[in-house]
């Protein structure tokens, strides 16, 4: 596979390859370590999707372990263009075949010590109460999978965000007009008089503030999405996909 660097401005993350192409390397080391990140990303949505299907804590996580050990032995991320390149929808398809299948293979032991053996799973004591308490809103095993893996998403962004603006000194800036970002970016409802003062800007220095704040937001989302995606022209439909599937209703 031909390396390419994404050109940025120095103040955004870059990568050699994106976490799709990563997945894809004919180098098993490279793929592995895409796998790990992989696991660390995005444990929580897979967790859900499991969890939503009737699995009990322990036997969820079992199957995450199984699921990702089986990937990781059998190449499958090569069936990624069945999907469109999407990862989201190929993760969750492969899941959904995954449970299915999953008690006519080898037994759980045998399971247990290849996933530990090759996977990092993240420890998190708090995962079942933390399922638990979220509310699922009625909705169906995928579309809770796709709302969780958008709010895992959109987290990194913004604690991505976060950390630039303090970075460069402007992190009440970014705590101040935080609230317009997560309201979808508009100072209507908002006291753009108020939000000035507090931060000693004018307004209109405060609306110019929040178009550049829009734009670096953009533009780590779109470099987000990007690493799930086999191609630029599919990082307009996902990131669509996803906002849809913050306001599904189920």
């Amino acid at each position: 596979m031909a390396a390419h660097s994404p050109k940025g401005d120095g103040r955004f993350p870059t990568t050699e390859w994106t976490l799709v192409e990563r997945l894809k390397h004919d180098d098993v080391e490279v793929s592995s370590r895409a796998l790990n990140e992989l696991c660390a990303q995005y444990h929580y949505p897979l967790y859900c999707l499991i969890r939503a299907r009737g699995l009990a804590h322990h036997d969820a996580e079992d199957a995450l372990h199984d699921f990702l050990a089986k990937l990781l032995r059998l190449e499958a991320f090569e069936d990624l263009d069945r999907e469109k390149g999407r990862l989201r929808t190929f993760l969750a398809k492969t899941l959904e075949r995954s449970l299915i299948s999953r008690y006519h293979r080898e037994s759980r032991r045998e399971r247990r010590e290849v996933a530990a053996e090759d996977l990092r799973l993240p420890f998190d004591p708090d995962i079942a109460d933390r399922y638990a308490r979220e509310s699922t809103d009625g909705l169906s095993p995928d579309k809770l999978f796709d709302r969780k893996w958008c709010e895992q998403l959109l987290g990194r962004v913004l604690r991505s965000l976060a950390g630039d603006y303090a970075t460069r000194g402007k992190g009440r800036l970014f705590e101040t007009l935080r609230p317009v970002l997560l309201a979808g970016g508009s100072l209507r409802g908002h006291d753009a008089a108020a939000l000035a003062g507090t931060l000693g800007m004018t307004e209109p220095a405060l609306r110019t503030a929040l178009v550049r704040l829009l734009r670096d937001y953009r533009r780590l989302l779109e470099h987000e999405v990007r690493q799930t995606v086999d191609s630029k022209e599919a990082v307009e439909a996902e990131i669509a996909d996803l906002m849809a599937a913050l306001g599904n209703d189920g």
